[in-house]
């Protein structure tokens, strides 16, 4: 009788993790906050109502947030991705910078839709984001396996760590969503999905609206 109670407190255990969604909420709340600090440098180039713009950003950013934290609270991810190797730091902090400086440079093509650098990251982050979740609708599996395959297996050169940098900016934020999915039933699953796809689409509009003059 014991056992049975052990047993089914253990799965009660395992299905709801307070402690996990409330790491995961803090973690997002700070990228959130690392957003917003972006987008105050580029203060003297908001719209004359782009404070407005920010601030629907950052609500729907938070409703979102709070979805999200509630899907790791009830249904709590095992982290078995592992850990890199700690002699190759050096080459991974060489292989981040080299990604992070290339990715600046390549959103600086969206100077012509008049956001300005850095702001053009969070752009840049949020469209491909948006076709890699596109993408995750129909090719969930596939998506993830890419995703792990770049940030996940053993690193030996210095290519493999910028590689892994640019998995993680271009298409971090969709992996975590889809993780967060995968133990949801399908529908549900999908129904989720396009809503943030939606949503990843709504916050790159967001951010145009912020400059756009």
């Amino acid at each position: 009788m014991n056992n049975q109670s052990n047993k089914k407190q253990n799965r009660l255990n395992g299905n709801f993790s307070l402690k996990t969604g409330f790491m995961f909420s803090l973690k997002a709340n700070i990228l959130l906050i690392m957003l917003i600090f972006t987008f105050l440098v580029n203060k003297a180039e908001w719209q004359y109502d782009g404070g407005t713009s920010v601030i629907m950003f950052v609500t729907f950013a938070e409703l979102f947030i709070i979805l999200l934290s509630a899907l790791v609270f009830i249904k709590p991810n095992v982290n078995n991705e592992g850990k890199g190797n700690e002699r190759e730091q050096s080459k991974e902090w060489i292989g981040a910078l080299i990604a992070f400086v290339s990715l600046s440079l390549f959103s600086l093509i969206f100077l012509g839709a008049n956001i300005p650098y850095p702001s053009t990251l969070i752009f840049l982050t949020l469209m491909t984001n948006f076709m890699v979740s596109l993408y995750s609708v129909v090719f969930h599996p596939v998506a993830l396996g890419i995703y792990k395959a770049n940030v996940f297996q053993e690193k030996t050169t210095m290519l493999d760590y910028i590689f892994k940098y640019i998995a993680i900016f271009l298409s971090g934020i969709n992996y975590y969503m889809q993780r967060t999915l995968l133990k949801l039933p399908l529908l549900i699953n999908k129904l989720i999905a396009v809503v943030f796809v939606l949503f990843l689409l709504w916050q790159g509009f967001g951010v145009i609206a912020i400059f756009d003059k």
